[in-house]
C-alpha cells in the first residue's frame, strides 16, 4: 500500500541521516583532538621534555574513551528512531484498518468485534458505560437480520371539532371529536422474516381496547389478526357505536367504513382498493389489495385516513421500529381544547435541543440527525374545554 511504502522509505531516510550525523561528528572530533595533540605536545615537549611515546600511550587511551561514547551514543539514538518509527508505522496500519472496510474483510467477526470493544473502551474509559454500549450493539448485531427499519418518517394529526355528516350515524356523535390522519415512510427490511409487506393483501387496524392496540403494534401471537396490520390505530369510540357497526351486513359495513374513515393507502406508486372490513372483538380490520412489488425489501408508505375519537381519551403515536429522523405534528383548536404532551421517546429535549416546539395550538416534534430506537413515542392528552 502506498502508506506503507512512504513510511518505509522514511524510516530508511532516518537511518541513513543518524549515519551519517554521527560519522560527520566523529571526524570533526578526531580533527580537533589531532590538532589539540600537535599544540598539547610541542607545548610539553618543549617545557617539561615530555615524549613521543607518552603522548602516544595518553592518545590511544583518550581516544578509545572518546570513541566508546560515540558508540553508545548511536546504539541509543538509533534504538530511539527505530521505537519512534515503529510507533508511527502502528499507527498508520491502525489508521488504515479503522478508515477501510475491504481491509477488515480479511479478519474473522470475532476479530472484529474484539477490535470495535477495545475503540469503544478507549473512548468511554468506565467499564460499566462499555458494557452498556457494546449490550446495546450486540444486541443490534444479532437481530438486524430480522429486524426492519424506518426513515423520512413524517407524522401529521389534525383535530378539530367539526364533525362531518356521515358521522351523524354514529351513536353517541356529541361526544367525539374529528381526527384527521396523515402518515408517509420508507420502510426497508433486511431480509423477509420480519416483512409485514409480504404480500399483496395489506391490512390496517383500529383497535377497541389497549390489548389488541399493543398486540399490533408489537406483532404479538395474542392476536394474529392484528399482527400483520402495517398499520394500528386506537379507535375510541362508544359501546352502542360498536353495536352500531356490529350490525351492519358485509357491504353496508364496507360503505360505513370508506364513509367514516375515507381512507387512503399508497405503497410505493400503487394505490390500495378496499377488498374487505371486518369488526373483530379487538377492533375492525380492514384488508386491502395493492398491486405493487411485494418481493422489494425497500417501500415507501403513505396512509391517510379519519376518524371519530372520545373526548378524554389518550392519543398514542409509537414507533416500533429503529426509525430516523422523525417529524411529528400535532395541531389541534386550543380555544376548545386542552391538549398536553408526554413524551417518551428515547431522545429527549437535553439531547435535541428545539426537538419540541409548542406554539398555539401545535405541538412540532422533529428529532434531527437521530435514530429513535423502539418501543418509543409520545402521548396526548385530550380534554374538552
Amino acid at each position: 500500500m502506498e502508506t506503507d511504502n512512504k513510511g518505509k522509505q522514511d524510516g530508511k531516510d532516518r537511518k541513513s541521516a543518524s549515519r551519517k550525523i554521527v560519522v560527520e561528528a566523529t571526524a570533526i572530533m578526531i580533527l580537533l583532538a589531532l590538532v589539540l595533540v600537535i599544540v598539547g605536545y610541542s607545548f610539553l615537549h618543549f617545557y617539561f621534555k615530555y615524549e613521543l611515546q607518552d603522548l602516544l600511550s595518553d592518545v590511544v587511551g583518550n581516544l578509545i574513551g572518546v570513541l566508546a561514547a560515540f558508540l553508545l551514543f548511536d546504539i541509543l539514538y538509533n534504538q530511539l528512531t527505530q521505537d519512534a518509527y515503529s510507533k508511527e508505522t502502528s499507527q498508520q496500519i491502525t489508521k488504515t484498518l479503522m478508515g477501510d472496510s475491504e481491509t477488515l474483510d480479511v479478519f474473522s467477526d470475532e476479530d472484529k468485534k474484539a477490535f470495535l470493544v477495545s475503540t469503544i473502551r478507549s473512548i468511554l474509559k468506565d467499564e460499566d458505560a462499555v458494557d452498556v454500549v457494546v449490550g446495546n450493539i450486540s444486541k443490534y448485531f444479532s437481530d438486524m437480520q430480522t429486524t426492519r427499519i424506518r426513515k423520512s418518517f413524517n407524522y401529521t394529526i389534525t383535530l378539530t371539532t367539526e364533525m362531518p355528516n356521515e358521522y351523524k350515524c354514529l351513536p353517541g356523535c356529541e361526544e367525539y371529536y374529528y381526527v384527521q390522519e396523515n402518515l408517509n415512510y420508507e420502510v426497508k427490511y433486511f431480509s423477509d422474516e420480519q416483512k409485514n409487506l409480504n404480500s399483496k393483501s395489506v391490512c390496517i387496524g383500529f383497535s377497541f381496547d389497549k390489548l389488541s392496540l399493543d398486540a399490533g403494534l408489537m406483532e404479538s401471537d395474542s392476536d394474529p389478526a392484528f399482527a400483520k396490520c402495517i398499520f394500528n390505530e386506537s379507535l375510541d369510540i362508544t359501546k352502542e357505536a360498536v353495536k352500531y357497526l356490529r350490525s351492519l351486513s358485509g357491504d353496508e359495513l364496507k360503505e360505513k367504513f370508506n364513509a367514516i374513515f375515507t381512507p387512503t393507502i399508497k405503497i410505493d406508486k400503487a394505490y390500495g382498493d378496499l377488498e374487505h372490513v371486518e369488526v373483530r372483538d379487538g377492533g375492525i380490520l380492514a384488508e386491502y389489495k395493492v398491486d405493487y412489488d411485494y418481493r422489494a425489501l425497500e417501500h415507501a408508505v403513505r396512509i391517510i385516513f379519519h376518524m371519530p375519537k372520545m373526548w378524554g381519551s389518550l392519543f398514542e403515536v409509537t414507533l416500533v421500529d429503529p426509525t430516523k429522523d422523525p417529524k411529528i405534528t400535532f395541531d389541534y383548536m386550543p380555544g376548545k381544547m386542552d391538549v398536553t404532551m408526554y413524551s417518551y421517546l428515547n431522545k429527549g429535549d437535553e439531547s435535541n435541543e428545539g426537538a419540541y416546539e409548542t406554539r398555539n395550538g401545535l405541538y412540532d416534534v422533529a428529532i434531527k440527525d437521530e435514530w429513535i430506537y423502539p418501543k418509543s413515542g409520545i402521548v396526548f392528552t385530550v380534554k374538552k374545554k
